[in-house]
């Protein structure tokens, strides 16, 4: 427990303010070091914000890597048209499209019962295709055979439903669907009630199994569903009606109509795929604004280049603070910078065109941002759009400039390896070694202060005591004093 001190009482001397002030300058050395850890944060939170501007990059840039984000095309139809189609990267062209069929999966239906429950089927067997399926007291209900059979459906391919039609009297009713349109099946059942009498469930089909049918440029197409995929190259196809029949062909008994001599036709509609160049150039101004920001940021450290950061007002609205000033001159900003630039000038060497950004009406200013010229763009993309998506996705194992910026920032962001994960492996040490002399100097100043304060304390009491010799000194020559002079 620290003693009680009375601050200068006997000296006349601010004790308190004179160990304030020692201590002051004793404890530079750990000021010293509480500014460079806060130095070292600061510019980690530096490092971080031009990470997630690299990050940023990246987004845009991963967008553009493939042919087929690049060669993005949209389908034209019109709106009473059998069919929807999405592309996928699709090339462009025209085709006329009939939808003759629309696949369909099989469905039977029993006859209506009462209750769902009830054990109104008696035993014996249930065969669907190659599974028998056996029939007794734990299962002779309505709801015991929709279970028995689904717990089969993976090998039947059969699976089964109860409905309520809204009669009054059998409402509930045994639906068997299969599982898809190349599935057809005859439920047949050997069920005896307890007299041996047969029981008939009553299943009627009532829809068959089907696949789908179209033509494609006149060439037949045949699905399992009403979803076509990879008839055409980046395009699918989804049925929703069948086409008009505008000549019914000449009939021929027992044959199928599409194998008639003389088959029926239907009516064509027609389906376009044209280059979607608004969506790409979106991609690409996104991509010129990201790398803008980065440069930006960079060039916000030097107030005389007329950097463009965040003002007052800005940032009270929630604008980030610009922290590049602490990087100022950083060897990693130069050269992340440069990395950047330097990739902006590749050549792609495809069989396109062209060959460089510069070709898009992308260009580099004075101040390291990039600037779009909006008609030497819209020209390039209008009469060169296939060459455009060599040039930014690449062809064959030719990269193209979008691969190459993707290549970079994915090492330039890397969780393991990436420049920010270097930085902050740096400043976890350099953290870990300043907190190290922290602990080794915060004890050795609190002694120093002890010290102090217990020299100061013992002068005190030293010049407390030499007063009171004094006083009694004064005190004993007065007396001689009054006695010599006979003064009482």
């Amino acid at each position: 427990m620290a003693g009680i001190t009375f601050d200068g009482l006997a000296s006349g001397l601010a004790t308190d303010d004179i160990i304030t002030q020692l201590m002051e300058l004793e404890r530079q050395p750990l000021d010293r070091l509480e500014a460079q850890k806060t130095t070292e944060e600061n510019r980690l939170k530096a490092f971080s914000q031009l990470n997630d501007k690299l990050e940023a990059l990246k987004a845009t840039v991963s967008d553009m890597t493939l042919t087929s984000q690049v060669q993005s095309s949209q389908i034209s139809v019109s709106a009473d048209a059998p069919f929807t189609a999405v592309s996928n990267g699709a090339g462009t062209g025209s085709y006329d499209i009939s939808v003759v069929q629309l696949a369909q999966v099989q469905k039977s239906v029993s006859n209506g019962y009462a209750s769902q429950t009830d054990s109104v089927f008696g035993t014996g067997t249930l065969t669907l295709g190659s599974q028998s399926i056996h029939i007794n007291a734990d299962n002779n209900s309505l709801s015991g055979l929709r279970d028995a059979i689904n717990a089969v459906s993976e090998k039947s391919g059969v699976q089964a439903s109860i409905i309520n039609d809204g009669s009054d009297d059998t409402p509930y009713r045994l639906v068997l669907t299969g599982k898809d349109a190349s599935t057809s099946f005859d439920p047949i059942f050997a069920l005896t009630d307890g007299s041996g009498n047969a029981i008939d469930p009553g299943i009627t089909k009532t829809r068959e199994a089907q696949q789908a049918v179209a033509y494609v440029d006149g060439v037949k197409v045949v699905s399992g569903s009403n979803t076509l995929k990879g008839v055409l190259t980046g395009v699918t196809i989804n049925l929703s009606s069948t086409s008009a029949m505008s000549y019914a062909g000449t009939e021929e008994a027992g044959v199928d109509p599409l194998d008639w001599a003389d088959p029926p036709v239907y009516e064509t509609t027609s389906m376009t795929v044209t280059p979607d160049t608004d969506t790409l150039k979106e991609k690409l101004t996104s991509f010129v604004d990201s790398y803008n920001e980065i440069m930006d940021w960079i060039s916000s450290g030097y107030d005389e280049f007329g950097a463009s950061a965040p003002t007052e007002e800005e940032i009270a609205a929630g604008a980030e603070e610009s922290l590049s000033s602490i990087l100022r001159g950083d060897s990693t900003v130069n050269g992340v910078k440069r990395q950047l630039q330097g990739l902006l000038t590749s050549v792609i060497g495809t069989s396109g065109s062209l060959k460089t950004l510069s070709s898009l009406g992308i260009s580099t200013q004075r101040d390291g941002s990039l600037n779009i010229n909006e008609d030497d763009m819209d020209t390039a993309l209008e009469e060169n759009f296939d060459d455009v998506a060599k040039l930014l996705a690449g062809e064959g194992s030719t990269d193209g400039v979008m691969k190459k910026f993707n290549y970079a920032l994915l090492d330039l962001t890397s969780y393991s390896s990436g420049m920010y994960a270097n930085k902050q492996d740096r400043y976890e040490t350099a953290v870990d070694r300043i907190d190290a002399n922290i602990l080794r100097l915060e004890p050795l100043i609190d002694k120093k202060e002890e010290t102090l304060r217990s020299q100061f304390s013992a002068m005190e009491q030293l010049v407390s005591s030499m007063n009171s010799q004094s006083d009694f000194l004064t005190q004993q020559m007065d007396m001689l004093t009054n006695m010599m002079t006979g003064n009482n």
